[in-house]
Order: C-alpha cells, then sequence, then structure tokens
C-alpha cells in the first residue's frame, strides 16, 4: 500500500489522545466507614463487568476514529504493477482516434478510461499525448501534468484512418523526461495498430493496454466494373464487395444511389466471409454512393464511387489481317465500340487521333515509324498490340525489347494448345469459370524471352501472350494457317476486351483518407474548405478538381475488428490492464472513511446500550 499525501499519516498519532484523556479521568476508589449492608438491595456483579468492558469499547471506538479519519485523509492506494498505485512516472498515453472507435460509444468510454488511468497516478506524474491518427496539420506533443492532459484529451477527435502505434510514437516529444518512462494504449486492440510494433521499447520500459470492447464490423472494401473491359450501351453493373468480420451471421440492406437513381437488394453473409454484390446503373450515372443498412461502425457502411466508363474507340489496323478487321465490325455502327481504319502501312496516317494501333504480320518498320509509335505511346491512354509474323526485323525487335525479345520460329509436330491462362487478369478474368481460352491450337509461332507479364502459355512452356505497360504481344499470327483460334467463339471477346483494357489507363477518381492531394492544385472537400498539393485527404465524400467529381473513402483494413491476441501480447511484452480490476478501487480513502464513520455509529450505539 501507498500513500499520496503521506504527511497526514503524522495526523493518526492523535489517536492516543483518548487514551490520555481517558486515564487523566480515571475515577479513584476511596474507602468509606458503613453500617450493616444487609438492607440493602443485592447487586449482580455481572453489570459492573459489562459497563467496565462498555468503557474499554468506547475508548476503543474514539481511538480508531481518528486513526481512520487520518489514514483517509493521506489518500491510501493497493500497490500494483500496473497503473493505479500512485507512481511517479513520465506516461505516455497513446489514444486510439482511428475510425473502428466509432463503433457504438466506444470512444467516450475510451475517453473515460483514459480518464481513471491519468487519476491513478501521482499528481506529480507527467503525461505525454499521442493520437494512434494524424488529425491534419503539425500538432506539438510535450510532457504536462494531469490537469493539462485531460484538457488535450478533451480535443482530440475520431479520424476517418487507421493508424499504428510505431508512427504515433515517432512523434513523441524530444524533451528529457523527468521520470522513467511507462506507455498505456486505450483503444480497441486491434490487431492492425500493433503492426512493426517497436518492441525495443517493451525492453526498457512497461507497456500497457487499457481496453474497450471492439465490437463487430460489416464494411464495404470497393466497388469495381464487373467488366472493366466491356463498353456500355445503356446500363453498366458494378460490384460491390463487402466484408464480415462479425461472428453471427449478417443479414441486412445493401443500397445503390446516383443522383435521382436509387436500387437495393437483401444481402446475407455468414461470419466472417466476404461476398460481392450486383447492381446494374444507366451509364449516365457514372458515380454514386453505396451504403450498407444495419451495421453499427458507420465510416465503412458508405462507399462513394466515380468510374470512368470504356468509351468508343478509334482503332488503327496496319497489316493484312482480314480476320481481325472482320472480328472488329459490327453490324450496327450506331452500337459499335470501335471506330475502324484499316492499312496496308503507317505512311502518313496521323498517329495521335487513335486510341489503339494494331501491327498484323508486319515483318518490320522503318526507323522513323518507330519513332513515331514510341512517341505515340508515350501520351496516356494509348496502346499498341502486335501480332508477329515468321519473323522480325531489327526495328520491330527493338519497339518490342521491353515486352519481349523475339528468337527463331516454332514449327511443333502438328499442333500446340494455350494450357495456362492468367485468369485473374481483367481480360481473361470473365473466362475463368469456362475455361474458353483452352485448348486454343497454334500450329506454328515465334518463341520469345518475355520481359513482361505472360498472361497466356503454350503446352510446352513457351508464352502465347505478353504484355508489358501498354504493348501487348500475340506471338502467333491470327490466320486459318497458323491457329484455330480465330474460329473459336471466344476470339471476338477476347480481341475486344483487349482493345478496351489499352484504351487508356483512365485518370485517377477514387482516393482513400490519408493519401496526399498532390496529383491535384486545388481540391474541395465534403465541408467546403480546400486543400492543396501539399495537404492530404482527411474525409470521406466527394471532393470536386476542376468540374471534376473525385471519391474519398476510409481503408478497409481498419474495418477488421480482429484483435491483438494473447499469444502475441505476450511475445511483445504488452500487458492489458482490467478495469474493473485492476483501475477501479485502488483508492481507499473512501473505505477508511467508512471505517471511520462507523466508529462513529458504534460508540453511539454503546452509550445508549445502557
Amino acid at each position: 500500500m501507498t500513500f499520496l499525501n503521506p504527511l497526514f499519516l503524522f495526523g493518526a498519532t492523535l489517536a492516543v489522545v483518548p487514551i490520555l484523556i481517558h486515564l487523566w479521568f480515571r475515577k479513584r476508589l476511596k474507602r468509606i466507614p458503613f453500617s450493616s449492608l444487609q438492607f440493602l438491595k443485592s447487586t449482580d456483579a455481572r453489570r459492573f463487568g459489562w459497563l467496565r468492558l462498555r468503557e474499554w469499547l468506547i475508548l476503543l471506538a474514539r481511538c480508531l476514529f481518528i486513526l481512520f479519519l487520518f489514514v483517509s485523509l493521506a489518500r491510501p492506494h493497493l500497490k500494483s504493477a500496473l497503473p493505479g498505485s500512485g507512481r511517479l512516472a513520465s506516461v505516455c498515453l497513446i489514444v486510439d482516434n482511428s475510425y473502428s472507435m466509432a463503433y457504438g460509444d466506444n470512444f467516450e468510454k475510451m475517453k473515460s478510461l483514459c480518464r481513471q488511468v491519468i487519476s491513478h497516478y501521482s499528481p506529480n506524474a507527467e503525461f505525454c499525448i499521442m493520437p494512434l491518427c494524424e488529425e491534419g496539420g503539425e500538432r506539438e506533443v510535450f510532457w504536462m501534468k494531469s490537469k493539462s492532459v485531460l484538457h488535450e484529451l478533451e480535443k482530440i477527435r475520431i479520424a476517418y484512418t487507421g493508424g499504428s502505434i510505431r508512427r504515433a510514437l515517432a512523434g513523441m516529444s524530444d524533451k528529457e523526461a523527468e521520470h522513467p518512462i511507462e506507455y498505456v494504449y486505450a483503444g480497441d486492440g486491434q490487431a492492425e495498430n500493433f503492426r512493426d510494433f517497436p518492441a525495443e521499447i517493451t525492453r526498457q520500459s512497461s507497456f500497457f493496454w487499457a481496453p474497450v470492447s471492439a465490437g463487430t464490423n460489416v464494411g464495404i472494401s470497393h466497388v469495381v466494373l464487373k467488366d472493366p473491359a466491356a463498353v456500355p450501351l445503356q446500363k453498366y453493373a458494378i460490384q460491390v464487395h463487402v466484408n464480415s468480420y462479425s461472428p453471427r451471421v449478417w443479414s441486412g440492406k445493401l443500397g445503390v444511389s446516383s443522383g435521382e437513381y436509387y436500387v437495393e437488394q437483401e444481402c446475407a453473409l455468414q461470419p466472417g466471409a466476404a461476398g460481392s454484390f450486383d447492381f446494374d446503373l444507366p451509364v449516365e450515372f457514372s458515380s454514386g454512393k453505396v451504403e450498407i443498412f444495419d451495421d453499427s461502425l458507420l465510416p465503412d457502411n458508405a462507399y462513394y464511387f466515380r468510374k470512368q466508363l470504356p468509351r468508343i474507340m478509334q482503332v488503327l489496323i496496319i497489316g493484312d489481317s482480314p480476320y481481325v478487321l472482320n472480328a472488329l465490325r459490327v453490324e450496327s455502327e450506331s452500337t459499335a465500340p470501335f471506330e475502324i481504319q484499316a492499312a496496308d502501312k503507317i505512311g502518313n496516317i496521323d498517329l495521335r487521333q487513335q486510341d489503339v494501333v494494331i501491327l498484323a504480320g508486319l515483318k518490320e518498320i522503318s526507323e522513323s515509324e518507330r519513332l513515331r509509335i514510341v512517341d505515340y505511346l508515350s501520351r496516356p491512354g494509348t496502346g499498341l498490340i502486335v501480332v508477329l509474323d515468321d519473323e522480325v526485323g531489327d526495328n520491330l525487335g527493338k519497339l518490342l525489347s521491353a515486352a519481349c525479345r523475339v528468337r527463331e520460329k516454332v514449327m511443333p509436330r502438328g499442333y500446340v494448345v494455350v494450357e495456362w491462362i492468367d485468369n485473374s487478369h481483367r481480360i481473361f478474368k470473365i473466362y475463368e469459370a469456362t475455361g474458353a481460352l483452352k485448348n486454343v491450337q497454334f500450329y506454328s509461332y515465334l518463341k520469345v524471352d518475355a520481359q513482361g507479364d505472360v498472361l497466356a502459355r503454350f503446352s510446352n512452356g513457351d508464352p502465347c501472350f505478353v504484355i508489358h505497360a501498354n504493348i501487348a504481344v500475340i506471338t502467333g499470327r491470327l490466320l486459318p494457317q497458323r491457329t484455330n483460334f480465330i474460329y473459336k467463339n471466344s476470339f471476338v471477346p477476347v480481341l475486344l476486351r483487349l482493345l478496351v483494357n489499352f484504351a487508356a489507363e483512365s485518370t485517377r477518381l477514387e482516393y482513400y483518407v490519408g493519401e496526399s492531394v498532390a496529383p491535384f492544385n486545388r481540391v474541395s472537400t465534403p465541408a467546403g474548405d480546400m486543400l492543396n498539393s501539399e495537404d492530404y485527404f482527411m474525409m470521406p465524400g466527394y471532393h470536386r478538381v476542376d468540374g471534376e467529381t473525385l471519391c474519398v473513402n476510409v481503408r478497409p483494413e481498419e474495418g477488421n475488428l480482429q484483435l491483438l491476441g494473447a499469444e502475441r501480447m505476450k511475445i511483445l511484452n504488452v500487458r492489458q490492464i482490467d478495469p474493473e480490476r485492476d483501475l477501479t478501487g485502488s483508492d481507499l480513502s473512501s473505505f477508511f472513511l467508512l471505517l471511520a464513520m462507523l466508529m462513529v455509529l458504534f460508540e453511539l450505539g454503546l452509550i445508549l446500550l445502557r
């Protein structure tokens, strides 16, 4: 046990005063001659024994009253290895203000817990308060007394980002601490917060975790185009990906709103599962908001999306490739996703007007043509597709060197088949369940050493389809003498998706809170404030820049409420505080004051009892 005001213990010596008074006024008996006692009423000797005992009990009650009163004024505390022992220390208080703390009233519970922790240190202890997440702008950090730290605690607000203890401690004050340093983290204890935990600090100091209940969560992780390589005519489809971190089956509504358009559907997820839900939207609504209903953690229940839809493109085909030309032409020009121009050679064609250029079966190009194509590819939103012939000249090989290095022609016995396809790529993902490109046969092709990503391979391991940046290479000629691919149902869809894939790397329109505004000069926030290029997005919602809409959302990782486990705590040497056991009731002042009052009542009872 320790005392916060030990000087009051000297007052406990006053407990001897009732004893001294008792001894001073103690009755002295005298012998007095008296006549016969035979006519007096006899008295029970036990009555005198009780009066003598009562007198000593009253004396004891008075002594204990004084003793308990001064012990209470000395503010006794139970001594503990955890905060709450009245220790004199320099306390670094890490306050979890990440958006997961918006669950229910957890943020206010956490602040109340911080106040308890602060009150259980010595009044002379010093504190340094560190928000887990940056709140924007420079924040001065310094050591302060308990009254000041309580004031700073009230200023902290929930951020729309996740955080980590390592990043928070990076802003710790350089001022030398006056006492031994102790660390206290108050929050829900997400495992994500302890990622890259600076374990070196627990070798020299104590690190405590004051927990609040984490709860459960269902959140929207991201929204994507269901088919990012299909040009929509009237409607397009989005996929809403939802993660459940709940131990129970979750069911609720998922709604999509865009302007005056609104649609919703009932959804259900198994415990800990992830699911995707499809919505069809008219092409005139390219931005909107997806919302989850019936969940307690609000920040990730809304997702703002802004999609740049694939558009009608200008395609230039150079070379002799009638099957490619026919595949890209459709009966109705009004609904065609492409405007096609064909030529035998590049000549004087203005490449700046083209979105995609296809070199079909060319063996060589001139140096000037190579330089023009290189200049063309340097612009955003352009693409080059090369279908190789039997050989490749120096200039064409130099153009393709970033994607592949061409070697010799391969003439297999009979044919080789396309055996492996990267179904995770946006071009081929739609075929993942059907395997439509499997068993496509090639009777001859050019062997290449891939420098870029290989999206398809032959059964002998040679690359069939190579892609690098905005250059794609098909290693075999698309003619009936070279492959049966042109007769497959997948031929036209693959060509269309390949073209749309290269129709540009679209301008990024969706960002996360905490990302830099640097790609833009000035951005208007949903609250009407202006952000400059050196600032960061600090809140979710629609932002405006040069008449364009940007969507900013919270990062989905923070929605995972998985806690730091006991095993991990042991490894990191993090000790958990039990608020009921370690904080509540460690101050014994009220207990001793109650005992003093009981002594007063005990004495009154003895006086009334005759």
